[in-house]
């Protein structure tokens, strides 16, 4: 209800309420957003919509929003505060699983502050919490005054609602609108999404005035009178309650325009308000500030004796200002529309002081620092050095509660009481890091100019060197790891101490970092390193700078068995925690030198922990790197699943404009299984600043691309993009001859094109950084090159050795591709039969991997030279996506749905979608016949 008048003239919305709920019941999710003015029935609407769906709802739980707030995260724990979460015997296994994620946010008293929680694996950890909840039937969440909603628990609501088409849950929120109204673009997101149906609330017409007047004045007023009072009112139910009131305790005429009139003038708020004495305005005051507290805080912040605050309140409760006694003895206003009135009408001097002495009067009973923060954040100027204290207090709390936006808020109030904090510059770089790396960045500029000695320099510039990476721009972290380390050097002198040298080696391996980010670096690191000793490795620090030297060599085309050593003897570091960044050095360079034992296990590794902690976006960066390792150990299966998985999570969360390897990886893959059309497409979506920069991406973008317009027919384009991929790794020094092999496919491409003399010189340029390089795929590519560019039966012999050398290395395509190659040169020779051999070997090799292009591409020539197709190269398996195979083959090792999803950051709809249509495709009808089946494809 509104102001105590019964609800009318909503009987349209409530139907409507009722239905969506049941489309929701049914498991779809749903969304209503009422929205209104103040006063205008948002919240009666909500109650009695919440009593018509009652029986419906397996379970519903309810939070109000308030502009006092509440700290990060606040209206979360209002709507689980009933489930008892954290008590002992409370919720049960409701937290098991990737739920987990979401006890920092629910969690009333954080017990160990100084933990960072990654902000996506908390919602992802309350989606998980939900669906839970959701195991019953109908979940009904509902959150009034959302307009005053923490920033981090709306985002929830924004997330959940996006991932809520499965589920048995409604929403239904209240937003206050008009021009006092506080706006943010979560609203319009949660607005315009599919599943959100706005309500936008109608002022009350003439004819529901007139049915509530009816029960006040004892009969049906006259029309005249009926739309009098909807005009002085403007139809709002709060006004027209109050007006109701007064009517009712009239003794004359109360259908009298002119006592109306009064009447309306006497129950608008700032009339009633302006008539109040001065001793219980201030208290009204006090409750504005602090809402819902103590009589004896706000007499204290009233400035007023406990007794004296009493009286106020009981006359304040007599005028239906605040209310009623049996809601509760910590006085609120009616509305929040009176309460508003009260802050407004407030001077806004005295509204700060008053602001700041309740902050005290918290901070002083001790209460926690999040909750006097919320009032500290509201003052203007510069905080007080206490206030600072409690600033950065909370900040730590919402930092680990995963709300970086508002510790960052925080700190930024603390900084402009001191801005020389180091301490503080640190902190407020770590959470600015992912949302604004820009800020970061200028944080982490502005500490180094306040500390001289280097050694103080080093933790400050590595935390530089990782924001700079995430930033995709690292020259300036480049520049400022080698202004450092000249300083360290300087410092330590030519015996430095075991402290000293650790410093140098995280100092090291910063500048490396940095360095091969961006390929304009490169020869400079080359000069840097040329003739630094490997160290050892004793220690974490060293083996950091190993994993960077192992690195550096790969990208200049040291002997890969050098490289590999140094990268294997990295992997000693458990630096999972730290999000595995020196890990994925190794990982590059480990599966360029065809390690196949140490580097595929430590991947697995690194993939899972990243599910555990629920890290999406590091997850997805590994994942689409081990896709990128499977296809180049020719396991198109498992390459499929990871590299779709991967994109379609970049898809979900909207994360194409910061990563690009999901789509690279997943291009490579659909152009080897014969949709070149659809891996344009996906190419076509990346879209990065300074992409040309970089060492690694930048190339296998390149690489994609060209074997996509090969692919689709178009030679010159796919040769034009070689050449710039050549070019462009000249220009940075990336001499490794395998990590983006332009030479390989331009001499095939020419050669095919009778261009052999082109194609010799590209292929002699390949051939020489093979050899430095030294591994067997990369010296049979090379020999492949320099066959198809040789003619006669010389050609024929190189091509031969090709294969020979292919089949020792774990180059399974190539070895196919040299097969093919091989047989073609032999049927120009006039050997039919030797060339029907290979090509027989060639397609059956592709048919073993799946790589449908080269079976095209072997079938048609092998038909050329005489030969015949077997039937059956196909399984049903083959026709499974990426996605499908991956749920499917954690369904068969007996994970549930709700396990599958959590892992691979989908829905249970989505995990349902994908196992249905792989059983229709593989003729099985359940679980129990998945492992068979795709035993019986792989075999």
């Amino acid at each position: 209800m509104s102001g105590g008048v019964e609800l009318v003239g909503r009987d349209h919305e409530l139907d409507l309420l009722v239905e969506i709920a049941d489309k929701a019941r049914a498991g779809t999710g749903q969304a209503v957003l009422l929205r209104g003015p103040a006063g205008i029935g948002k919240t009666s609407l909500l109650h009695a919509a919440l009593s018509r769906i009652a029986p419906l709802a397996a379970r519903s739980l309810s939070a109000r929003c308030r502009e006092s707030g509440g700290g990060p995260y606040a209206a979360v724990r209002e709507l689980f505060q009933p489930l008892r979460l954290t008590e002992d015997g409370g919720a049960g296994r409701l937290l098991d699983g990737s739920a987990r994620h979401a006890l920092p946010a629910v969690d009333p008293d954080l017990h160990d502050p100084t933990l960072h929680s990654n902000a996506y694996a908390v919602l992802h950890g309350l989606h998980w919490l939900t669906v839970g909840l959701t195991a019953d039937g109908l979940l009904v969440l509902a959150v009034d005054d959302v307009q005053w909603c923490d920033e981090p628990s709306l985002r929830w609501l924004a997330f959940l609602l996006r991932r809520a088409e499965d589920l048995p849950l409604l929403l239904v929120l209240t937003q206050r609108t008009g021009r006092d109204a506080p706006a943010a673009e979560v609203f319009d997101e949660i607005a315009g999404l599919p599943l959100c149906h706005p309500m936008d609330l109608p002022a009350l017409s003439a004819q529901p005035v007139a049915d509530l007047l009816t029960k006040v004045l004892g009969g049906r007023p006259d029309e005249e009178f009926a739309a009098h009072c909807a005009q002085l009112t403007g139809g709002n139910p709060l006004l027209l309650g109050r007006i109701m009131a007064r009517l009712n305790d009239y003794d004359g005429d109360r259908t009298d325009l002119a006592v109306l009139a009064d009447l309306g003038r006497e129950v608008v708020a700032r009339s009633v308000l302006d008539r109040l004495p001065e001793q219980i305005l201030v208290v009204a005051r006090a409750i504005a500030v602090l809402p819902g507290e103590q009589v004896e805080l706000l007499a204290a912040l009233a400035g007023a004796h406990q007794r004296t605050a009493t009286a106020a309140i009981a006359e304040l409760r007599r005028r239906d200002l605040i209310t009623a006694e049996d809601c509760g003895a910590r006085p609120e206003f009616a509305h929040d529309t009176i309460r508003q009135t009260v802050l407004t009408g407030t001077p806004p001097a005295e509204l700060d002081q008053l602001r700041e002495r309740a902050a005290t009067l918290l901070n002083d009973a001790g209460r926690p620092a999040e909750e006097v923060a919320v009032l500290l954040a509201l003052l203007p100027g510069t905080p007080e050095p206490w206030m600072a204290d409690v600033l950065r207090e909370a900040a730590g709390y919402a930092e680990h509660r995963g709300a970086p936006r508002v510790a960052a808020g925080y700190l930024k109030r603390v900084l402009a009481v001191d801005d020389s904090d180091v301490a503080v510059l640190s902190q407020s770089a770590r959470v600015l890091a992912m949302i604004q790396p820009g800020t970061a960045l200028a944080h982490l500029e502005r500490a180094l100019a306040l500390v001289a000695d280097p050694r103080a320099r080093v933790p400050i510039v590595l935390q530089y060197t990782i924001t700079s990476l995430r930033a995709q721009n690292s020259v300036r972290a480049f520049a400022l790891a080698g202004e450092t380390l000249a300083a360290l050097e300087a410092v330590i002198g030519p015996a430095p101490d075991g402290g000293d040298r650790a410093l140098l080696a995280v100092l090291e391996a910063s500048l490396l970092a940095a360095g091969i980010d961006e390929k304009a670096n490169l020869a400079a690191l080359g000069d840097r390193f040329e003739h630094r000793p490997v160290p050892p490795g004793d220690t974490t620090e060293e083996r950091q700078l190993l994993a960077g030297l192992a690195l550096l060599g790969m990208v200049s085309a040291r002997p890969a068995t050098e490289a590999a050593e140094q990268a294997r003897a990295a992997l000693k570091i458990n630096e999972v925690e730290a999000g595995g960044w020196t890990i994925l050095g190794t990982i590059y360079t480990l599966y360029l030198a065809d390690d196949t034992e140490a580097m595929p296990a430590t991947l697995d590794t690194l993939v899972e922990h990243m599910q555990s902690a629920g890290a999406a976006w590091t997850y997805c960066m590994v994942t689409s790197l081990r896709a990128i390792v499977r296809h180049w150990n020719g396991d198109l299966v498992e390459a499929l699943a990871d590299a779709q998985s991967c994109y379609e999570l970049v898809v979900q969360e909207n994360w194409a404009g910061g990563m690009v390897m999901p789509q690279i990886a997943f291009a490579v893959v659909l152009t080897d299984l014969g949709e070149a059309e659809r891996a344009r497409e996906v190419l076509d979506q990346i879209h990065r600043p300074r992409f040309e920069a970089f060492t690694l991406e930048y190339h296998y973008y390149l690489m994609a691309r060209a074997r996509t317009h090969e692919a689709l027919g178009e030679t010159e384009q796919a040769l034009e993009v070689l050449r710039h991929c050549g070019a462009s790794l000249r220009d940075g020094n990336v001499d490794n001859p395998v990590l983006a092999p332009w030479w390989y496919d331009a001499a095939c491409l020419l050669a095919e094109l009778g261009r052999l003399e082109e194609a010799r010189l590209i292929a002699g340029h390949g051939a020489e950084l093979a050899q430095r390089w030294g591994t067997p795929r990369a010296l049979g590519m090379a020999l492949t090159a320099r066959g198809v560019t040789t003619p006669g039966p010389q050609g024929v012999r190189l091509l031969t050795e090709a294969v020979r050398v292919l089949a020792a290395s774990p180059a399974k395509f190539e070895h196919a591709k040299a097969e093919y190659l091989l047989g073609k040169a032999l049927l120009r020779e006039g050997d039919p039969e030797a060339a029907r051999k290979r090509l027989r070997s060639s397609l059956d090799r592709s048919v073993l991997l799946r790589h449908r292009r080269q079976v095209s591409l072997s079938s048609a020539a092998l038909l050329e030279a005489g030969g015949r197709l077997r039937r059956g190269t196909d399984s049903p398996a083959d026709s499974l996506t990426g996605s499908e195979r991956r749920v499917a083959a954690r369904a068969a090792k007996g994970e549930t749905n709700r396990e599958i999803a959590e892992s691979l950051f989908l829905t249970v709809r989505t995990v349902e979608l994908h196992l249905t249509s792989a059983y229709r495709k593989l003729g099985v009808r359940g679980r129990a016949e998945l492992t068979a089946a795709l035993t019986n494809q792989l075999t």
